[in-house]
């Protein structure tokens, strides 16, 4: 087992990866609502699945609760928005 560094060495490695954590936080929120935008705009998931991390499930149960989660913002139900094209 690698021994535990010394308190100031631990104390910047956390911060190196908290930063990177919050970066990879903020990307991954705009990757899942660009998945939504561009299921809305009639990109087939199939498509989304060969240029994303996600499988076309995936990236279909994300464009989903993104969806969900932007009519609640507007006080409308997901049904109500316009057709996203959750059948491709």
């Amino acid at each position: 087992m690698t021994p535990r560094p010394d308190p100031q060495t631990e104390a910047a490695w956390l911060r190196k990866l908290e930063r990177a954590t919050s970066a990879h936080e903020r990307a991954r929120a705009t990757l899942e609502e660009l998945i939504a935008d561009a299921r809305a705009a009639g990109v087939p998931l199939m498509t989304v699945a060969k240029h994303t991390p996600y499988s076309r499930e995936w990236a279909r149960k994300i464009a989903d609760k993104i969806d969900a989660e932007r009519a609640a913002r507007h006080g409308t139900s997901p049904a109500a928005q316009p057709d996203s094209g959750s059948s491709t």
